[in-house]
């Protein structure tokens, strides 16, 4: 737990948080995220062995583009792979207040690698093919302690995307590659303009520049949806 005093909110949800991990058993992380703590923002965990994350700790890639783009965020991820190889079943609800401001995310990290990997076995002993599509795993997410690591994480997924690295990367380039950043959620954390800017060879006021210029038309759909209404 965290040493400073926690939201009456969060502390309403630590029973939960308990009781969903002796639910589910040592397989079944179960961690809650106080929104307003970002980026350290985990202030209960259970099994955190299943991740390797402690309270205190970060959030992932994935759950950075859920808050950057909330309507669109699904809850339950089937089969996503961490890091370090498992293949684990997730859900993360989002909690909100009463006027619809997300203040907490709850989060379920299930490990099925056992699992899929015995399906796996019994799949290939009794000869009946590849399995389907559903324990495939469906992207991998990131879990760190630092929120740099996650940040890292991201740049290099685009990069690779890309096909490209800074060195030879265009203005139009790179401004892509931080568009991509700024719809993954990544400049929702502090400081992490300065750490784009380095792994681009960028100045942090060039990487602002093309946050507002990625950000104008955004911006200016909402002053005409305001002015209709």
């Amino acid at each position: 737990m965290v040493t400073q005093p926690l939201d009456p909110r969060m502390t309403a949800l630590l029973p939960i948080v308990q009781g969903l991990a002796e639910m589910f058993g040592p397989d079944c992380e179960v961690v809650l995220h106080d929104l307003s703590r970002l980026p350290h923002s985990i202030v209960a965990i259970e099994n955190g062995h299943v991740t390797g994350r402690t309270a205190g700790d970060v959030p992932t890639d994935l759950m950075l583009r859920t808050l950057r783009a909330a309507d669109d965020a699904q809850d339950v991820r089937l089969y996503v792979t961490s890091s370090d190889g498992k293949i684990l079943k997730s859900l993360a609800v989002t909690l909100r207040d009463e006027e619809g401001r997300a203040f907490a995310i709850l989060g379920l990290n299930y490990d099925l690698s056992d699992v899929v990997q015995t399906q796996r076995t019994l799949a290939n002993f009794a000869a009946v093919g590849r399995l389907g599509s559903e324990t495939v795993p469906e992207r991998e997410e990131i879990f760190a302690g630092d929120i740099r690591d996650v940040v890292a994480g991201m740049i290099a997924k685009i990069l690779n995307e890309m096909g490209k690295t800074p060195a030879v990367m265009s203005r139009e380039e790179k401004m892509e590659v931080v568009k991509r950043l700024e719809e993954r959620g990544a400049f929702l954390v502090k400081r992490s303009a300065e750490q784009v800017a380095e792994a681009l060879d960028l100045s942090r006021y060039t990487i602002f520049s093309y946050l507002k210029e990625i950000r104008r038309p955004h911006a200016a759909g909402a002053a005409t949806r305001g002015g209709e209404l």
